[in-house]
């Protein structure tokens, strides 16, 4: 289905049926990277899948893409299919726009499940790269730092044993024009500090970490778990050892059974 938000027309796709859950991405790939677990997932629950703005079907819109910008379309597309209350997963920047949906509209969340999503902001050094990235993209074009994110993101185990999904990635992520990748870089360096909203988060909550994972490491997600629990409300933590930022597309067999037990558990 397509659907506007503040003017941008934006994309998402719906499977199975029941309690809704809404599986965000993380950059540059778009919906089909939750897929594998969506259709585990599909086989008891209504699982929407929607492209964040600048990614696969959805427009960029204008200006910086920011966690604000995207919460406020995940909220309008509730709004479209009529949902009131839903659960929630997202990783990296889909993460990060579950603290601004807590911030948003917690009312509206029943469960939340965090994969590669550290609750800390960007420090001064990674705001600088992500400006390099910048210069570099409008120069030449995305193509560089596609490879070097797919050498990132994608963790070395998975590289190697699953050489077919770094051209799959590789594929998706060049659906996305430079100028929307340039907007989501600068959305990501404005993204503010989680860590206080952690400790607010008063539903059931699932933290996923992968120790192949640079850019939300362990420790950063054992932060946001003891952060969570620190502020009086249980939550589930899991440590993937051989998986990178990517986790649930690379490993859905290992994270689709993890998060379809969590919402089990959550609707009881």
């Amino acid at each position: 289905m397509f659907y506007r938000s503040g003017g941008t027309k934006l994309f998402a796709e719906t499977v199975g049926e029941g309690q809704e859950i809404i599986l965000l991405h993380p950059t540059p790939v778009h919906h089909a990277f939750w897929l594998p677990v969506a259709e585990m997932l599909a086989q008891h629950y209504r699982v929407i899948l929607p492209d964040l703005r600048g990614h696969g079907q959805s427009e960029a819109g204008e200006g910086p893409i920011t966690v604000e910008k995207i919460a406020e379309d995940i909220e309008r597309l509730m709004n479209e299919l009529e949902i009131g209350k839903a659960m929630f997963a997202g990783c990296s920047v889909g993460g990060y726009t579950l603290y601004e949906l807590w911030r948003r509209m917690p009312q509206r969340i029943s469960a939340l499940a965090f994969c590669s999503s550290r609750p800390q902001g960007d420090a001064d050094a990674n705001r600088a790269k992500r400006q390099e990235w910048i210069e570099i993209i409008r120069q030449r074009g995305a193509g560089d730092f596609f490879e070097i994110m797919l050498n990132s993101l994608i963790g070395p185990t998975a590289r190697s044993r699953f050489p077919q999904k770094m051209s799959e990635a590789r594929e998706w992520m060049q659906t996305m024009r430079p100028e929307a990748v340039i907007a989501m870089q600068q959305g990501l360096a404005a993204r503010p500090d989680s860590v206080a909203t952690a400790r607010t988060i008063r539903v059931p909550t699932c933290v996923v970490a992968a120790a192949e994972d640079s850019g939300s490491t362990v420790e950063d997600m054992k932060l946001l778990t003891e952060q969570i629990r620190n502020g009086g409300y249980g939550a589930e933590f899991h440590v993937l050892p051989d998986a990178g930022h990517y986790a649930p597309w690379e490993q859905p067999e290992t994270v689709g059974p993890i998060l379809r037990r969590f919402f089990d558990s959550v609707v009881g």
